[in-house]
């Protein structure tokens, strides 16, 4: 196993900025692969970053670098963020990219990296592209530090094999949660003087508002069947909903909402809310577009009203 970079941006195909980023991490970190979460983010859209990187951080491998750019303010003095969750390390904007993790994970380390604290030999301050320019440079850097770590040379030492066992290394694959004080990177941000960041730009769709029985938030992404995922997750908000009776939807139009357990439940015509892989709620219809049929768009705020006002 070796560390790995992970790619999530909202530059598309169409221009050259993608494979620009991953000429500079194969050129300053030539012996790890690079990965594509994806590049067809809708662009700009901070909460569709924050929810991807929320929804996918868990299947990602030990030892990875994950480089987030929806970055509005490019060019202007807003600092980098690094997050570092257990082994895995992402960077992004402190323009709420983080929301979603912040909020899962609060006691996670966030480090706050300025511009001007980039002393790196491959950095450069440019106007529009600090995912080649900033971005990618730091991330080298920071997996060559990983490199050096004893716990990381553990990690990628082969483990002898055993007839009962094709797991011996899995302890060492995932070791402990670092302690609150203590990460990956302490040692390379202290030696860089970068600081533990006290406040991180947060962004208000990260967290669902309960008014009495009315529950308002807003849509983080559609997906390519249609499917409208919401800024609940499963494990805060699934039991309140299945539990608050009578369901009802208020977009543009009010409609009865059905909490179900698979798409097959619904009948023809008819909406529901359901349980997503992708760890949030999302308001479906069977084998037709959601999105479509009650005509929700990204970002749009919606209110779902509970019969049986939930236990707080």
């Amino acid at each position: 196993m070796s560390l790995k970079f992970f790619l999530l941006t909202d530059f598309g195909y169409a221009d050259p900025y993608v494979g620009q980023m991953k000429g500079v991490l194969s050129t300053l970190a030539p012996q790890y692969q690079i990965f594509d979460i994806t590049h067809n983010l809708a662009p700009f859209n901070i909460a569709q970053a924050g929810f991807f990187l929320d929804s996918t951080i868990d299947h990602l491998p030990p030892y990875s670098v994950t480089i987030c750019v929806v970055d509005p303010g490019v060019g202007t003095a807003r600092d980098i963020v690094c997050m570092v969750i257990d082994t895995k390390v992402v960077l992004a904007p402190d323009n709420g990219c983080l929301s979603f993790l912040h909020t899962r994970y609060p006691k996670a380390p966030i480090y706050r990296i300025m511009q001007h604290q980039l002393p790196l030999e491959h950095t450069i301050l440019t106007s529009t592209f600090h995912g080649r320019t900033l971005f990618s440079p730091l991330a080298a850097d920071i997996a060559l530090h990983i490199e050096q770590l004893s716990s990381y040379m553990e990690c990628t030492r082969p483990a002898p094999f055993s007839k009962d066992s094709t797991q011996d290394c899995k302890l060492k694959l995932f070791p402990p949660l670092p302690t609150d004080s203590e990460s990956i990177l302490t040692q390379y941000m202290e030696r860089n003087d970068h600081s533990r960041a006290q406040a991180i730009v947060m962004l208000p769709e990260s967290v669902a508002k309960l008014d009495k029985n009315i529950i308002e938030t807003y849509v983080l992404h559609i997906d390519t069947f249609g499917n409208v995922i919401l800024g609940l997750p499963n494990e805060t908000w699934h039991k309140r909903i299945s539990d608050g009776g009578e369901l009802t939807l208020y977009t543009q139009t009010t409609r009865p909402l059905k909490c179900v357990s698979a798409y097959a439940e619904l009948a023809e015509n008819q909406i529901g809310i359901i349980c997503g892989s992708q760890g949030y709620l999302e308001i479906a219809c069977n084998m037709c577009s959601a999105a479509q049929f009650i005509n929700l768009k990204l970002g749009e705020r919606i209110r779902i009203a509970l019969s049986v006002p939930p236990e707080m």
